[in-house]
């Protein structure tokens, strides 16, 4: 069934309200529930680990995408940077969160999670931070069109920013000799980088399955601010 513009912006509209008032909650939640106990003191803090990346991500994603919503305006430069955002970094960034950890933790919990940092840790927090996230960027897949980026420049900017995540967890460990996730420990140099590598490729993977499913619910198109070009 064709659903018509009017109602797909009130599907927006309300979608984006009601992430923001849950993201409202997310912010109590986590000031009053740190993710990471006083006691440690590593460089970094919580900006060590790509959850709270993510989570401060779409905290602040969601709170203007609200906003916005609210005010009921959407200009055309609005509209790129915020789809831009999304098919760059709130989509693949969530995705990756998610799956990476809970297959990692499947596997074995201590690959993910350090046994000598103490967590502030209950199951609705766990979920909150690595379930959640990605029913959220699953429903704006569904209800919104976004204005994604040219194929290259969308690729370069996934790139850039996994690149960079990962380039900032070697810095934390020749600061403190600390590793954020501890299956590098069990890594030589050679396995790390190639782990690296496929993280980084992995985070470009979910960029384009962004991409795809973006053109796959609205009408088989990309859509770009002066003109449509498909997928393929």
């Amino acid at each position: 069934a064709v659903v018509s513009t009017q109602s797909t912006g009130v599907a927006e509209s309300s979608f984006y309200k009601l992430m923001f008032f849950y993201h409202v909650y997310v912010i109590l939640h986590r000031f009053f529930y740190p993710m990471v106990a006083e006691k440690d003191s590593v460089f970094g803090g919580e900006w060590k680990y790509l959850t709270h990346w993510n989570a401060m991500i779409q905290i602040a994603y969601y709170i203007c995408s609200g906003f916005i919503a609210m005010q009921q305006q959407l200009n055309e430069s609005t509209s790129k940077i915020k789809g831009y955002v999304f098919s760059c970094l709130v989509f693949p960034l969530a995705v990756f969160v998610v799956t990476v950890f809970w297959g990692l933790y499947h596997i074995n919990p201590d690959l993910v999670i350090d046994p000598n940092v103490q967590f502030h840790e209950t199951t609705w927090t766990n979920h909150m931070k690595h379930t959640f996230v990605l029913f959220a960027v699953a429903a704006e897949v569904a209800i919104v069109e976004h204005v994604y980026p040219p194929k290259l420049l969308g690729s370069l900017i996934a790139f850039s920013v996994a690149g960079a995540y990962m380039v900032w967890v070697h810095v934390i460990y020749f600061i403190d000799s600390f590793w954020v996730y501890p299956i590098l420990a069990h890594l030589e140099l050679f396995s790390r980088l190639l782990f690296c590598f496929s993280i980084i490729g992995l985070y470009q993977a979910y960029h384009l399955i962004g991409r795809a499913l973006n053109a796959k619910l609205h009408g088989g198109k990309i859509k770009f601010i002066k003109f449509e070009s498909s997928i393929v």
